[in-house]
Formats: structure tokens, C-alpha cells, sequence
């Protein structure tokens, strides 16, 4: 469907504004766009973009920028959560994260169930998965307790038994977890994010991989992520292998050019 000339606009300055972080003005505009639209009929539909809301001047004598609503709106858009990423160069996407400003995760699809638990004397208990064996100090409380989780998930089990105070378990179980995802780049970004939105809260939330398995498909605003914010999970591919990969950053954040690269 042909865009209309003012949503040819509202695109043209966000694609900008995401390259730039600075305000747009009409000449800057109309140069970049290089259509046959004058700098006064861009200054018309910056005016009308305003009224609706999708475009703010800061200072008088400044451009305009998208605002938040333009730009979950532009996203919505241009993303396609359900649609798979097929990588082929992971050291390059991993070495390009830190500029655009983002916190991204790359991890295997991969579970391994609790199978089986057996003692060894009073001294040890062997924990059975698909794929993986661990070894803890015995204790009869801790038989019993680990017997109801059975058929248990390791990524689950790792959540209980941090819950409960078994650490040791929970060490060994998060080193294989946290194996499984290929790379984890941009933890700073999530703090300088969390320092400047004033939220460290929502960090305890996806600084762990494992917490992946239980987010849906899709692009997020506010649900876990502060206010100016988005994060996506996608399904990806690598040599036909099944990954998931996240990303979270400010609105702001030119998603779109890392995740086609």
C-alpha cells in the first residue's frame, strides 16, 4: 500500500532521529529525502505531525523528534517478532551490539529433565538429567525434597533451589544454564538504562538467561522494561540450530539496523 505523504514524513524523520539522536529540521529533511517536497510543505506536515502527537519540538528554534507514541507505533511496525532470525556471523552481531546501544542475548533452546537422584552411601547424592550428572552432599531432608521434582526441568529446578537455600545445587545447575547462551554483551547498558529511568528493578528480570524460557515471542514495552524502553525476543537460527535471541534498549535504539544486520 502506497504511504501517504505524511506518513512518508513521520518514517523519513524517525529514520533520522534514530541515527542522528537529534532534532530534525524540514531542510535537513527534505535534502535526506531528496523528494520533490519543499522545506514549507515539510513545516506544514511537521505542524499537523505535532497536533496528532507523533512529532515534539524541544526549543523553539530546534527541529522536530518523534515522540514515544511515534516511535512504539514505528516498531510495532518494522518489527517481526514471529518471524525468525537466520545468523551467520555470530562474532559479528556480538562485536556490533555496543553500537546501538543495546543489551542482547543469544541462548540455545536446550532442556535437560531431572530423571533420576541416587545415593551414594550417606555421602553423596547423584543428580540424573537427559544430559548433564551433579554431585551434592547428602542430606535425608534434601533426598526427600528433591524426589517431589522429578521429571522437573533444570532451569526450573535451578529457580527452586535457589528459593529454597540450596546453593550448592544452584551453583552447579546455573553453570550449565548459563553455558547455553552463547553470549551475553551490553550488561552495562542495562545499568547506565536502570540508572537513568531511576528502575534497577527490572534488571533482576533479564540479567539471567534462563529467564528467556518463560517470555513469550514478541516486543515489550512497559510490562517489565522502564518507560522509554522496548525489548524483543525473537526465534533465531544458527546452522539450523534453534536459538533465542532477546534485545533491550531505549525507544530510541535503532533495533531495526541491528537486527538486519
Amino acid at each position: 500500500m502506497k504511504m501517504s505523504k505524511s506518513d512518508l514524513i513521520l518514517e523519513s524523520i524517525i529514520k533520522e532521529y534514530l541515527k542522528s539522536k537529534s532534532p530534525i529540521g524540514s531542510s535537513d529533511l527534505q535534502e535526506k529525502m531528496m523528494l520533490d517536497i519543499s522545506p514549507s510543505t515539510i513545516r506544514i506536515y511537521f505542524k499537523r505531525l505535532s497536533e496528532e502527537g507523533s512529532l515534539v519540538q524541544l526549543h523553539v528554534s530546534s527541529g522536530r523528534v518523534p515522540t514515544e507514541m511515534a516511535l512504539r507505533n514505528y516498531w510495532i511496525k518494522k518489527i517481526e517478532p514471529q518471524k525468525p532470525i537466520v545468523i551467520n556471523d555470530i562474532d559479528k552481531i556480538q562485536n556490533s551490539i555496543r553500537n546501538y546501544g543495546l543489551y542482547c542475548v543469544l541462548k540455545r533452546n536446550r532442556k535437560s529433565t531431572l530423571n533420576e537422584i541416587m545415593k551414594v552411601g550417606d555421602r553423596f547424592l547423584i543428580l540424573i538429567f537427559d544430559d548433564e550428572e551433579f554431585v551434592i552432599q547428602y542430606h535425608a531432608k534434601i533426598e526427600t525434597f528433591l524426589n517431589n521434582f522429578i521429571g522437573c526441568d533444570m532451569e526450573e529446578l535451578s529457580k527452586i533451589a535457589s528459593s529454597v537455600g540450596l546453593y550448592e545445587l544452584y551453583n552447579k545447575l546455573n553453570k550449565v544454564i548459563l553455558q547455553n547462551a552463547l553470549f551475553k554483551e551490553g550488561v552495562n547498558e542495562l545499568y547506565d538504562i536502570a540508572q537513568e529511568y531511576n528502575d534497577e528493578n527490572f534488571i533482576n528480570k533479564v540479567i539471567e538467561p534462563s529467564f528467556l524460557d518463560s517470555l513469550n515471542v514478541g516486543i515489550y514495552f512497559d510490562d517489565f522494561v522502564p518507560k522509554g524502553c522496548m525489548a524483543v525476543k525473537q526465534n533465531a537460527l544458527v546452522d539450523e540450530e534453534s536459538l533465542q535471541i532477546f534485545c533491550l534498549g531505549r525507544l530510541n535504539s535503532d533495533f531495526e539496523s541491528f537486527l538486519n544486520l
